[in-house]
């Protein structure tokens, strides 16, 4: 978003939490609220929020972006003191969350949050029509709009290499791009590598990407002595293009754990991004993703909680060369719709019309 509306010649801000070793940009309109290391995350939030009332002063812009449900009350404070209009980026269902399952009082909780915050709120933005079709219950007098979180299109000249030296032209890699969190299969992926060894010793798992579940990941690759089977990349830029190393095939993973109700009807950014890099994927047979599979044909649909499922559509993909070859030439057809550029001008005729 920062970067597109700069380019229409607007004048950006942004406000963000930075947390200890976390990388910062170098740019002037970014501002920095640094936070230490908390283990409940509520006091982190907190603490973002005491310490970003200091930056009110010296913003007065005519339009702001909550771009969460985290940084929902500090926009809101600062849409109410300086009389500007209040845009809320919902990107998953908050209130159903993958943390909060069992927890109806949070639950409760969020919802109503969201509804005192979004009461004066100019236009809500959502990530799938599933999740549109959720709010607009919650929020029935509110302009909602469906922006989906799709990538730039690939430019090739920002690259983020792999190392070939690593691999062979025989391998095959599994890789999942995106956040190390929970309810994204991680565990279940080392399942299946051992599952697939011995089937085809040639098979790695590559995890690209960065998050809190890390350690927990390195610990894991090291009890299981998977060492020179897994691999962790990252994290990289939205507008790089990931350059894999000459090997057989690359997979792309995106099996999602039906943890909530968010996880259910999400929009997940990496289809996008295997879209973007021509990798045909395994994903979850979820309500949205089915939607995308289906109309562009680029992947496989899996149930997620059925491991003999996943392991028969990863197999097929390696020895099918028909299918695979023709769900990769998908996403190069594919890939010239589904790409922020296009995506971003819908936000920009919002934007003009509010």
């Amino acid at each position: 978003m920062y970067n597109s509306f700069v380019s229409l010649g607007y004048d950006v801000k942004v406000l963000c939490a930075k947390e200890p070793n976390e990388r910062s940009l170098e740019n002037p309109d970014v501002t920095y609220i640094s936070l230490k290391r908390h283990k409940r995350a509520v006091t982190k939030i907190l603490m973002f929020y005491l310490k970003s009332v200091l930056s009110i002063p010296k913003v007065n812009p005519d339009i702001i972006i909550a771009s969460d449900f985290f940084s929902l009350p500090i926009a809101w404070l600062i849409s109410k003191i300086r009389k500007t209009k209040l845009i809320y980026d919902s990107r998953e269902l908050y209130s159903s969350l993958a943390s909060l399952y069992g927890r109806k009082l949070k639950q409760n909780l969020i919802i109503k949050l969201e509804r005192f915050f979004t009461s004066k709120c100019n236009l809500i933005l959502t990530v799938s029509q599933s999740i549109y079709e959720i709010l607009s219950t919650q929020f029935y007098d509110k302009k909602i709009q469906i922006l989906r979180n799709l990538p730039y299109q690939k430019n090739q000249s920002k690259i983020f290499a792999l190392p070939q030296n690593l691999f062979t032209s025989d391998d095959i890699l599994l890789a999942y791009f995106g956040l190390f969190h929970l309810g994204r299969g991680l565990k279940l992926y080392f399942d299946i590598l051992e599952k697939l060894s011995p089937e085809f010793p040639t098979i790695k798992l590559l995890l690209i990407g960065k998050g809190e579940l890390k350690q927990e990941i390195e610990r894991e690759i090291r009890n299981r002595k998977l060492e020179n089977f897994v691999f962790i990349f990252g994290p990289y830029a939205p507008d790089q293009y990931i350059l894999f190393p000459n090997v057989r095939k690359v997979i792309g993973l995106c099996i999602i754990e039906p943890l909530s109700s968010s996880y259910i009807f999400s929009l997940p950014n990496k289809i996008f991004e295997y879209i973007q890099h021509q990798i045909p994927f395994i994903a979850s047979d979820f309500p949205e993703i089915k939607k995308v599979v289906e109309k562009y044909k680029v992947g496989v649909l899996v149930n997620p909680e059925d491991l003999e499922d996943i392991l028969g559509a990863i197999k097929e993909l390696i020895e099918n060369d028909t299918l695979y070859d023709k769900l990769k030439e998908n996403c190069k057809v594919a890939l010239n719709e589904l790409n922020w550029e296009k995506e971003f001008k819908k936000l920009h005729e919002l934007i003009g019309s509010l």
